[in-house]
């Protein structure tokens, strides 16, 4: 057995195993004579040319070739190994396959061999977990550096990188690493000769790299998952590597180890605020998120920066600079961005506000907190901080109870609403809409609250609609389909709606045909966009409804219901029709992946959901909206 051979059955990494009859399932026979063919671990196949690793061992002796077997094996593990830490040495890498499936973690070249070099220091136990930090901030860094091409990817390779890194999540935080105990024997190889280290493979210190190593394989793969959902807040759960900077300059000078950065007190690199933010900024932002969101984590992280001061170094903040930010942005008041661009400061605002001023709403300002929150959490990640500062940091104030957020209509409502001018017959659906007069126009104001009421779409979703999204299933029932193409929530929201029998009997379905010609034009073009955001229609229209809602009395009720109360209102027609739970999500567009049953389906089509959509129905009369199915508009 060769030395690399007897290396790898030393730390345990044959894995092979045997048939009935005693022989390893790798080896088999062609034309007499003996080959060993081995699949790549599912890891690496994205990365190494072809699925399986083959060599013909060139012997018909069964013998012969268990005799070979250590060191064709040992090959294989090499090979395996190697592409993990980024270095393949004479195996061509597939540079075809798309970068983000190259899930090699440790991008350094690496030996396949237990460090052994009497000249190198022993791991003393009380540095593993210094090791292990310091594998973990490199993984982190490693990450931040891999190139954003997850946009670039067929929804197939996405589907596979996805169940790879699930996949590999499980097998991590499994307590049985026999099926990918090589990989963690690679990283523990790769993180001693990199910090210039031996071990004894049977030591104290060794079980405790080995332990800790695998928790930080489980938290970085954990954190590349909720990047592929576009959550770059990097949270770090395990307690290993949370609230604790990893410091190389702690660790022992050894032969081989490079000069740390420029660090400052306690071992923290020196980055401004700004400098920083910038960085954190260009990971946050991503271009599948809506383009509003992207613009309210601008703005957050903008107010951050110009708190604390572009030029202050970022290790100077502290639970101290948290405590200050939430109580200065506690007293600020709803329209403070306004003032900061006329020229104000924050503690201009501060110091000049009386008791009875408004204050930014509760969630508001626990939009704010959770940014600085993820910001010092990834800063952390990277040594910009000593410690993980401003963690879970939460508004004083006891949040509102849920009762107080939007509310579903009543029936008595609903009748008030579908029987206003615009119903029954109005003077114009501008500045008219509320006024009696002889004309129904049927726009935006007429059908939004209607398709909202009986299909629980959202606004934006109904304000992109046209005429192609109107379809008809293999059964003959008509029904919405949003498309990828749409400016959706999320993926969840890509989904078959049946047409409810009421927006049939009321004309929707004629009133959309008519307009086939055109099919790819929005049916309520005169709602006008979002002034920055060209995509964005709801936050007008919502407005609009706002409005609307005033022209008749709603008591103490009123500041609880909006637009988006039509959208509650039929979640609780299905509720009352006992629709079954995972259709009410598929109607809904509700995120599915979270229940573990149904986390690989692709949704419920139009005929199955048809009869649950049937079943709701509401205490209103909507015979006077028949009449105007004949009118011809």
């Amino acid at each position: 057995m060769t030395r690399l051979s007897h290396c790898f059955a030393t730390l345990g990494c044959y894995t092979s195993e045997v048939d009935e009859l005693g022989k390893p399932n790798a080896l088999s026979q062609r034309k007499g004579i003996w080959r060993y063919r081995r699949r790549w671990p599912s890891d690496v196949v994205g990365l190494l040319k072809g699925d399986a690793f083959a060599r013909s061992l060139r012997t018909g002796e069964y013998r012969q070739a268990l005799k070979l077997l250590p060191d064709v094996e040992a090959e294989y593990w090499h090979i395996v190994v190697c592409a993990r830490a980024g270095h393949v040495s004479g195996v061509a890498v597939d540079e075809a396959s798309p970068p983000a499936l190259r899930i090699g973690i440790y991008s350094r070249t690496i030996h396949a061999a237990w460090p052994n070099d009497d000249a190198l220091l022993e791991l003393p136990v009380e540095h593993a977990e210094l090791l292990a930090r310091g594998f973990f901030a490199d993984a982190i860094r490693s990450l931040d550096a891999e190139p954003p091409a997850l946009s670039e990817l067929a929804p197939a390779d996405l589907r596979r990188y996805r169940e790879e890194l699930e996949d590999r999540i499980a097998l991590y935080g499994g307590r049985d690493l026999h099926d990918d105990r090589d990989h963690i024997v690679g990283t523990e190889i790769a993180v001693l000769r990199r910090a210039g280290f031996r071990s004894d493979p049977n030591g104290h210190a060794r079980s405790l790299l080995r332990n800790l190593l695998q928790r930080a394989l489980v938290q970085i793969e954990t954190i590349r998952l909720a990047r592929l959902d576009g959550d770059y807040s990097d949270v770090i759960s395990d307690s290993a590597f949370r609230d604790r900077p990893a410091v190389a300059a702690e660790l022992p000078r050894s032969r081989g180890v490079q000069d740390v950065p420029e660090t400052a007190p306690g071992g923290v690199e020196v980055q401004t605020v700004e400098q920083a933010a910038t960085t954190y900024l260009a990971r946050l932002l991503v271009p599948k998120r809506a383009s509003k969101t992207n613009d309210r984590y601008r703005s957050e992280v903008r107010h951050i920066v110009g708190f604390f001061g572009a030029e202050t170094p970022m290790w100077t903040i502290n639970v101290a600079a948290c405590d200050r930010f939430r109580h200065s942005f506690s007293l600020l008041p709803p329209n403070f961005d306004g003032r900061l661009r006329k020229g104000a400061t924050i503690e201009d605002l501060v110091n000049n506000r009386s008791a009875l001023d408004p204050v930014l709403a509760w969630a508001t300002l626990n939009k704010y907190l959770s940014q600085l929150s993820r910001f010092l959490r990834w800063a952390n990640a990277r040594d910009l901080t000593a410690k993980m500062y401003g963690i879970d940091l939460k508004p004083l104030e006891a949040k509102p109870q849920a009762s107080i957020a939007k509310l579903p209509f009543e029936d008595a409502e609903l009748r008030r609403i579908f029987s206003r001018p615009i119903y029954t017959g109005c003077r114009d659906d501008k500045n008219g809409f509320a006024k009696p007069g002889d004309r129904i126009v049927r726009r935006a104001r007429y059908w939004a609250p209607l398709i909202a009421l009986f299909s629980g779409l959202r606004c934006g979703e109904i304000l992109q609609l046209t005429p192609s999204h109107f379809r008809t299933s293999p059964d003959g029932h008509p029904f919405i389909m949003l498309t990828p193409d749409m400016t959706l929530k999320n993926e969840n929201a890509v989904r078959e709606i049946p047409i409810h029998p009421v927006l049939q009997s009321v004309g929707l379905l004629d009133w959309v045909a008519r307009r086939s010609d055109q099919a790819d034009r929005l049916l309520f073009p005169e709602v006008p966009a979002h002034s920055r955001h060209e995509t964005d229609k709801s936050s007008r229209f919502s407005k609009w409804y706002q409005s609307d809602l005033k022209h008749f009395d709603l008591g103490e009720r009123r500041p609880k219901l909006t637009f988006h109360s039509f959208r509650h209102t039929f979640k609780n027609g299905l509720d009352r029709a006992d629709v079954r739970e995972d259709k009410k999500d598929e109607i809904c567009g509700w995120a599915r992946a979270k229940k573990m049953g149904r986390r690989y389906g692709i949704g419920l089509e139009a005929d199955v959901l048809k009869s649950s959509m049937d079943a709701v129905s509401f205490d209103v009369d909507f015979s006077h909206l028949r009449e105007h199915a004949r009118l011809i508009d």
